[in-house]
C-alpha cells in the first residue's frame, strides 16, 4: 500500500511539474510483486525513532550491489553510520565482522553507511573499495549520503555526531540508537534482542 502510494504521488509530481509528461500506468501484477516482497510490512507509516518501523532503504554497496533495509527481516541490524574523515569510526570498522562471529551471521547483520567521503561529500565506489579493503571488511558496506540525516527522525535518522549507531529488532523495529560508540552498550543492545 505504501509503495503504491509512493508511485501515484511521484506520477502526480511529475505530472504538476511537467504538464506535457505521459503517466506510464503501473501494471497491478509489478506492485503486487512488490508488495509480496515485503508482505510482512504492514505498517502504514515509519520513521527512525526508537519503537518505529524504519523506513526502508535502498543502497548500493562495495561490489555494486542494492542492499535494501527490509531484506534483514529476521535478523537483529545494526546500522553503523560512519564517515570516512572521522577516527572513530576508522576505530570501529572491524565491528561488524567481530559481532557476526561472536553472535552468528544468520542472527545478526551489521551494516556500515558512509555518509561522508574524506572531502565530507558522499561516497563513491572508490570509496567504499578502499575503505573494504582497509579494515577487510565483508560485510556490506553502502554507499550513503546526508540525505539520510533528519535531526527529526522522520525523514532520516538523527546523526548529529560520528558515529552514529542504531540496532533494530527482528521484527523491523527500531530498538535504539546511540551517538558515538560504546560497545557495552551496544552489545547489549543486540543480546536483549536474540
Amino acid at each position: 500500500m505504501l509503495l503504491k502510494n509512493i508511485i501515484i504521488t511521484t506520477a502526480a509530481l511529475m505530472l504538476a511539474c511537467k504538464p506535457t509528461v505521459v503517466e506510464t500506468p503501473v501494471e497491478d501484477s509489478e506492485i503486487a510483486v512488490e508488495e509480496e516482497k515485503y508482505s510482512w510490512a504492514t505498517w502504514e507509516t515509519c520513521g527512525q525513532s526508537p519503537g518505529e518501523h524504519p523506513c526502508n532503504f535502498a543502497l548500493t554497496d562495495q561490489n555494486s550491489e542494492t542492499v535494501e533495509l527490509y531484506q534483514h527481516y529476521g535478523k537483529v541490524i545494526v546500522l553503523d553510520f560512519s564517515a570516512m574523515w572521522c577516527g572513530v569510526c576508522h576505530n570501529i570498522a572491524t565491528m561488524g565482522e567481530t559481532f557476526a562471529a561472536d553472535y552468528g551471521s544468520d542472527k545478526v547483520i551489521w551494516l556500515t553507511i558512509l555518509i561522508d567521503d574524506t572531502q565530507g561529500n558522499p561516497p563513491d565506489a572508490a570509496d567504499l573499495m578502499q575503505w573494504v579493503e582497509a579494515y577487510n571488511v565483508q560485510l556490506p558496506v553502502l554507499a550513503g549520503s546526508r540525505d539520510m540525516i533528519d535531526l527529526g527522525a522522520k525523514e532520516g535518522y538523527p546523526i548529529n555526531s560520528w558515529p552514529t549507531i542504531v540496532v533494530i529488532d527482528r521484527e523491523m523495529v527500531l530498538f535504539n540508537g546511540i551517538n558515538g560508540w560504546n560497545e557495552t552498550t551496544v552489545r547489549a543492545w543486540v543480546e536483549s534482542l536474540l
